[in-house]
């Protein structure tokens, strides 16, 4: 998150037409705010939105293959790869960035194991058009000072007034963070 953009203005109006009162936070509070909740989606979701130092060692390698699928994707950068000690000239393969799949140009020689190092993140697209909007609710409903938003019922005297639950903001972003969890790293058939 240390590279991530976060324009403060929309942050604010964003907010503001929300109802939410600004008076008692700066730009500051309302960044770290932000934070926070990108944070808790990460560890609710288990998706890295930083870029994550990862290494494969691969010692099952069938040196015969033109393919080798990283086990962490999408992939940000590519360090080295590697068979053994020897390394593997960048313009010997070609990396699909979205899939985490290596393509390679040429055989490789034959060698213990294949080694890659890179990073993943999930992408600039991904991050933008489907955590930033969850992270904006999440904060509209963390400053949310109303008595009722956390009400199922009210009772007063003898009237008592029940509200569906189902649609609250509450209720939305949890069934959010459920669909991001299990539609991005569920397990993935890939073509062999």
């Amino acid at each position: 998150m240390q590279n991530l953009d976060i324009d403060i203005e929309f942050v604010k109006s964003f907010l503001t037409s929300k109802n939410i009162s600004l008076e008692s936070y700066t730009d500051e509070d309302l960044i770290n705010l932000l934070k926070i909740q990108l944070m808790k989606i990460e560890s609710e979701t288990g998706l890295n939105l930083s870029p994550v130092p990862r290494t494969d060692i691969e010692f099952n390698f069938n040196f015969d293959s033109q393919d080798y699928n990283l086990k962490h994707y999408p992939v940000q950068d590519i360090f080295k790869v590697k068979v053994d000690h020897t390394r593997i000239c960048p313009k010997d393969y070609i990396l699909d960035k979205e899939n985490g799949r290596l393509r390679f140009l040429k055989k490789l020689t034959e060698g213990e194991a294949l080694i890659v190092q890179y990073t993943s993140k999930e992408s600039d697209s991904f991050i933008t058009s489907k955590i930033l909007p969850l992270a904006y609710d999440m904060l509209m409903y963390e400053l949310d000072k109303s008595p009722a938003k956390n009400a199922s019922s009210i009772k007063e005297n003898d009237v008592s007034i029940n509200f569906d639950t189902k649609n609250t903001l509450a209720a939305l972003i949890n069934q959010r963070l459920a669909d991001l969890k299990q539609s991005r790293r569920k397990p993935l058939t890939r073509m062999l």
